[in-house]
């Protein structure tokens, strides 16, 4: 048998250690001369300053603060109401023989939109004027007979009591007359009310009947729209409210005819506010001879506040708000470069110009403030003004 003498192996654990131990020193060497030659190409700060000034300036558009002259008005959506809304029913009892228009119609004043059969309504006022000739005659005969008494009372030859009995007849007979008349008035009221008019024109929104139909006192007939003159009530702010007066002129635009402006007064003004929405309303009268105007249109309607006065007027996105700390940039000469520089200032609202808020203090006059890139901005940073104001910002610096 022949002997193998053994030989030296490496167990495979340590060689495992020993190739992991070089790739990590390859690995971190590698890094470090990376590292190395990313930091020596690096710029400088002075190439930096020197090659990049225009590149690293901020974009912006500025205006110059000035006070101007504006008007106070404010702007106010509203829906068309129309000046007058009568629901028609039936004063009499009849079969309905003529109509005299449809659903929808427009209508004159006065115009017959429903006829009854007014057979019922003159045996009415024949049955009156009957009644009142029968009490007239009763009239004639009583009094005939009290003045016949009277004269034999007067010389004892009627006792007082048959007097008293013929007086009382001829007051009796009276009031049956006044009775009969009233019932003839009455009934020509009644007769008169067969033909059913329109009481002022306007548009039929709805009518209820139709021809044949019998109609009992009471009934609804029709609805009538008076839009000869339109309505609009808006609802205003307590700061609003005092600078509206009643009669002043308005100008109305109408989503349905664009381009077209329609003048209107200021018809109503609310004494109190409205409890939901804190607003007190205000109406607005509109003349609509043509009719064209309708029920349910949307209106804005534009509203002055006063007289015209000098604000100094600034974007509303022009100011930057940091937990109740205002401020704005001011944009400025420096060195031969534009920087922005940041201002705390004081505003308040416009309400008549919600996109727009009115710089009390904190900037001067003829100041010249960035409008737009305000998330870009910090104080110092350079910027690059929009080049149809960059003259006017140079010359103000």
């Amino acid at each position: 048998m022949t002997e193998m003498s053994p030989s030296r192996v490496t167990p495979a654990p340590a060689v495992a250690k020993s190739r992991a131990r070089w790739w990590f020193l390859g690995t971190a060497l590698l890094l470090a001369v990376g590292s190395f030659a990313l930091y020596a190409a690096a710029p400088t700060p002075e190439t930096q300053a020197g090659a990049g000034d225009e590149a690293a300036a901020v974009p912006v558009r500025v205006m110059a603060l000035e006070a101007r002259l504006l008007e106070r008005t404010t702007r106010l959506s509203g829906v068309i109401e129309p000046r007058r809304r009568v629901e028609l029913f039936s004063e009499t009892t009849g079969r309905v023989i003529t109509l005299g228009a449809e659903k929808l119609d427009r209508v004159d004043p006065d115009q017959m939109l429903v006829e009854v059969d007014p057979l019922l309504a003159e045996v009415a006022v024949e049955r009156a004027a009957a009644a009142i000739a029968r009490a007239a005659s009763q009239l004639t005969l009583a009094r005939g007979e009290r003045e016949r008494y009277e004269k034999l009372a007067g010389r004892d030859a009627a006792s007082a009591s048959r007097l008293d009995q013929a007086v009382n007849a001829e007051q009796v007979a009276s009031a049956n007359l006044r009775e009969g008349r009233a019932a003839l008035r009455e009934a020509k009221d009644g007769r008169e009310k067969t033909a059913i008019r329109a009481p002022f024109a306007g548009v039929l929104q709805s009518f209820d009947v139709e021809s044949g139909e019998f109609l009992r006192m009471g009934d609804r007939i029709a609805e009538l729209l008076d839009v000869t003159t339109v309505l609009i009530e808006l609802g205003v702010t307590d700061r609003e409210i005092v600078d509206v007066s009643r009669g002043a002129p308005v100008s109305v635009a109408i989503e349905a005819y664009p381009g077209e402006v329609f003048l209107g007064s200021i018809l109503r003004i609310g004494a109190a506010a409205d409890m939901r929405s804190r607003k007190f309303p205000v109406e607005i009268e509109l003349p609509n001879p043509e009719l064209r105007i309708l029920p349910g249109m949307i209106a804005e309607v534009r509203l002055n506040l006063g007289d015209a006065s000098a604000v100094r007027a600034i974007p509303r996105d022009a100011v930057v708000d940091r937990f109740g700390v205002r401020f704005v940039y001011v944009v400025a000469r420096e060195d031969g470069r534009d920087v922005a520089r940041r201002r705390r200032v004081e505003v308040r609202n416009i309400s008549f110009l919600p996109g727009s808020v009115e710089l009390v203090e904190g900037v001067e006059d003829g100041e010249f403030l960035a409008t737009t890139g305000m998330s870009d901005l910090r104080d110092g940073v350079q910027v690059s003004v929009t080049r149809d104001t960059a003259a006017r910002v140079g010359a103000g610096s």
